[in-house]
């Protein structure tokens, strides 16, 4: 069953496409139409043509979780914009002042996770720390500071 979206939504045909600014459109839009992970996963595919619809008719096992989709379609289609747009996000997040750790941990995380799914040689372990560090908020960062981890 398709889902009349509230939002327009632009085809996907893999070609020309950016395909990291594509699928920003389509989590906004899954967020404003209210979309469960199974009615996001069940809409996507109409909005695919060409090579983007070649491509996922050629999966066997097609992703039924959006994050697992979105690491297959970010590794399928990136091409070094995509990389250089995921990279800048990536090392800008920051941990915000109220904000808890295990939520700045699961955005970097997630981050990390497209670009690895890229490159998974991309950041070195002592870089992808000295990144969790510096991202941290300053009244934490302090403390870390003076434990000198050498792991997440």
């Amino acid at each position: 069953m398709a889902y009349a979206p509230i939002t327009k939504l632009d085809n996907f045909t893999g070609e020309e496409d950016d395909a990291q600014v594509w699928l920003n459109a389509i989590e906004k839009a899954i967020t404003a139409n209210g979309w469960n992970n199974a009615q996001a996963m069940q809409a996507i595919p109409y909005f695919f043509k060409d090579t983007a619809d070649s491509w996922y008719q050629s999966l066997i096992n097609k992703p039924q979780d959006f994050n697992v989709f979105k690491v297959e379609f970010l590794r399928y289609f990136s091409n070094n914009n995509n990389i250089n747009h995921l990279v800048n996000t990536f090392t800008t997040i920051k941990q915000g002042e109220i904000e808890a750790v295990t939520t700045y941990l699961g955005h970097f995380h997630q981050n990390l996770h497209q670009i690895q799914a890229i490159n998974a040689n991309y950041f070195t372990a002592p870089q992808i720390l000295n990144q969790f560090i510096c991202g941290l908020c300053s009244s934490i960062l302090q403390h870390v500071h003076l434990l000198h981890p050498s792991t997440l």
